[in-house]
This record gives structure tokens, sequence and C-alpha cells, in this order.
């Protein structure tokens, strides 16, 4: 609670800000009456291995607008990773700000009891548990997909079940209508052969669990999606097909990153190079396999774009997110060991992130950034200044200093990331600048912390 008020956290890329959003937003109010809204998004790249089609601040002013108070950004080694980690990176984000009292997220069903039973089963350590992933090994071989052998694995388990509910939410979140998939083909592909359950309904469960593993850290909550707005896939197609209605020629689109990621790739190869006897550059990554590292070697040397290295390598066993989150790893030099580090760090009990970047606020909420737990940066050339004080001391005396210059070090690994990653994005989006020139969406150490009076 903040000044007598219910906190309503919600897990989001608003990738762009859209109806859908807006309709979540206002739901939340009707339910929980005068309530303060704060988003934690993702920010300049996104879970399916590609960039925000808008930068993290237009997309950040766009829910201020529309009735979120606070606007936060999960780091990009937890925003660009897997459904599981994603979540986890958005409920580990909040539960930093000691001041959110419940997460809420969309789901095609509504049915917060069922999604409950798929997250406890997933969760559970005892016979149903180890059934349920003999089963995905089963369905894996016979030539599923991970995430259909999934869906159908619990649907195994679980269907002795006498919960009508239950029941009836599984034979509502079969594969959806041609509405619900994207328009490339190789990605309806690949969604018609995810599973049965939808996407807001696999990252509601992902939700519940990181709740879970984080020490039951909030009060959970859903809203029904209302179907008939246009999803963000949609949207996103018609900006990038020149649709006249959208009136946007400014977006960011993965193949622009394509030199960029053909270098990376090259320097990586020569690397390998030097050491033949243990080509290890490329399985550094996050993501990254051993399979997908070979094929990657493969087609090192041809001129491709981003979206062509993809579709060469994708397949019954890697989908099209899968790779395409390598290949962004890669990118933006986000590495396993990173990745270990931090999950262990921070997806369990107690540990609360070292800082968590605001990137804006309304002015009624304004006040409460004084409450939240955790160091909060508005500034990141501020923060960079007090990380590197901190490397700077030359001797740790005490406890104290010791638990400093750990957080200290993780804090680093996030920070530079997101600078990285920033820059990375800096290089490819633009927009118009007032006198109808193209000019970059700014420096991230010159940027300014956005207040709206709204």
């Amino acid at each position: 609670m903040y000044n007598g008020k219910n906190v309503i956290g919600i897990v989001t890329e608003f990738n762009p800000f859209h109806e859908g959003h807006r309709y979540l937003v206002d739901s939340i109010r009707l339910r929980y009456g005068d309530c303060y809204v704060i988003a934690a998004m993702s920010g300049d790249f996104v879970q399916r291995g590609e960039p925000a089609i808008f930068d993290k601040y237009e997309r950040c002013r766009d829910a201020l607008r529309n009735g979120v108070d606070m606007v936060v950004q999960i780091p990009e080694i937890f925003s660009t990773s897997s459904a599981e980690d994603f979540a986890a990176g958005g409920v580990a984000t909040l539960r930093s700000l000691g001041i959110v009292d419940t997460i809420l997220f969309g789901s095609e069903s509504g049915d917060m009891g069922a999604l409950m039973k798929v997250a406890e089963l997933e969760l559970s350590s005892g016979s149903r548990n180890a059934k349920l992933n003999s089963a995905i090994r089963d369905n894996v071989v016979a030539g599923m997909s991970y995430a259909k052998a999934r869906a159908e694995a619990i649907r195994l388990v679980l269907s002795g079940d006498d919960d009508r509910a239950f029941q009836h939410m599984l034979d509502n979140v079969c594969t959806g209508g041609e509405s619900e998939l994207p328009k490339e083909a190789d990605r309806a592909e690949e969604l018609a052969a995810s599973g049965r359950l939808k996407p807001n309904d696999i990252l509601g469960i992902e939700y519940i669990k990181a709740v879970k593993r984080q020490g039951d850290c909030f009060r959970i909550d859903c809203i029904r999606r209302n179907m008939e707005y246009e999803s963000a896939h949609s949207i996103r197609d018609a900006i990038r097909s020149g649709d006249e209605d959208r009136g946007r020629d400014e977006y960011a689109d993965v193949d622009m990153l394509s030199d960029m990621l053909s270098y990376r790739l090259l320097q990586l190869y020569y690397l390998d190079q030097m050491e033949p006897e243990q080509p290890t550059s490329f399985l550094e990554y996050l993501d990254v396999s051993r399979e997908i590292a070979d094929a990657l070697k493969k087609q090192v040397h041809e001129r491709m774009t981003f979206t062509e290295r993809i579709k060469s390598i994708k397949s019954k066993n890697y989908t099209y997110t899968r790779i395409s989150r390598a290949l962004i790893h890669i990118l933006l030099d986000i590495h396993k060991r990173d990745s270990l580090v931090l999950r262990g760090r921070f997806f369990g009990e107690g540990d609360m992130m070292p800082y968590v970047r605001v990137l804006g606020v309304r002015k009624r909420a304004k006040d409460m950034m004084g409450s939240v737990e955790t160091t909060v940066v508005t500034s990141p050339a501020r923060y960079k200044k007090q990380l590197e004080s901190v490397r700077k001391r030359e001797t740790i005396e005490t406890t104290e200093e010791l638990i400093l210059s750990i957080n200290a070090s993780h804090a680093e690994i996030m920070f530079h990331q997101d600078m990285y990653a920033a820059d990375i994005y800096n290089q490819i989006y633009r927009v118009a600048s007032g006198n109808g020139e193209n000019a970059g969406s700014g420096n991230e150490f010159t940027q300014k912390f956005i207040v709206m009076d709204c």
C-alpha cells in the first residue's frame, strides 16, 4: 500500500502500447478503485529477440498518458530471455521496489484457479512432477516442439482432475484462430505448433511460478483479455508494411541490425580459428547451443540479413524465437555465465536488485519514489559515477563493504549491458526532429527523466 491505496504491478512490453493495454489499465482501476499502477517494461529489446518497434521513452510516455503511474525497466538480460526468465525478471524488478502489493496479468482464459493448478504442478517435486517431466521427454522424442510437448504433458497429467473449471479452461485455450497469429508464415507455423495454451496464459503461469519462487512476494490476480482489440503483432505488421493509417515512418526492425550482427559473427568465428581445438566463442552466449553455433559458423561468410540467418537455422528443434534470442544475445554481448549469476542472486527469496531504473512517472506518483527500497536510477550518468567510486576502493575491511562490492559487481553487469543495448538500439532507431530531419533517439547518458502531469 502507498498513501492508503493499492499498488498494482504489471509486467509488459508495450510493443507498442495499444487499446488492449489501455483496457487492462482501465480494468485494474475498475476492480481496485483509486490505486497506483506500476509497469515493469522491456527496454530497447524484447522477449522475441528483436528490437522494440519504438524506443522505450516513447513507449513509457504512451503508458503514462494512458493511466500507468510509473514505468520501470526490466534489465535487458531478462527482457530478452525465455518466457520463464522474462517473467521472473519482471517479478524481481517489481519486488525490488518494495511497494507493490499485487501483480496482475492479462489472460486469454481469465481462469486464475486453472492457471494456478498448472503452475503448482510444474513447481511440485513429487510423483506428479516426475510424471510430467517424463511425459514431456516422451513427447519431444515423438517429434513435438518443447512448447507443444509441455502443453500435452500437462493435459495428460491433469486429465483425471475433477475440477470442471480447469477442464473448461483446457477446452477453451486450444490453439486460436487465424486472427491471433502473426502474418509471417514461419511465425504462424511456430505459434500453431506451440501447444494448447495461448501466449498470455503461458506467461501467466510463469508469473505465478516466479512469485512462488520469490517467497510469495505478491498477491496474484488476472483480468481476462478483450480479444476484440487489435494485437501488438498486427499493429507492428501494419507499421512495417507502410499502412497509411498508422502514420509512422520511424521504427526499429530486426533486419536493421544485419550488418552489426554479421560483423560480430565474423569476429567470433576468427577468435575460434585461433583456438581450433577448443572453439567455444559462440557457446559463451545465452541461448546458443552447439547446434546453433555450428550452423552459424557454416553461414558466417555469407551476406545475409538477420531474418535470413534465423530462417536458415530454424528447425523442429529450434523455433524462430529461440534462434532470434540467441543472435540478439551474441549482438548484445549477453553471456550464459552472467545470466546464471544474476538468476541465482535475484530469482529466489530475499535479495533485491541493487537498483531499479525508473524511466518515467506521473506527477501524482512522483513522491512514491522516495519509498522505493532499493536504489532508484533516474540518471544513468550519475549512477555510473556511483559504481565507479565503489570499484576504486582498494581495500575491503568490513562485511558491509564486501556486500556493497558484490552488489556493485552485479549492478555493473546489468547496467553496462543496458547501456550497451541502448547504444546499439540508437544506431538503428530514428525519430523526426523539429526541422523534419531524422535524429537519433538520444544518448542514454543525456536522456531526461520523464515526469508527466496527466
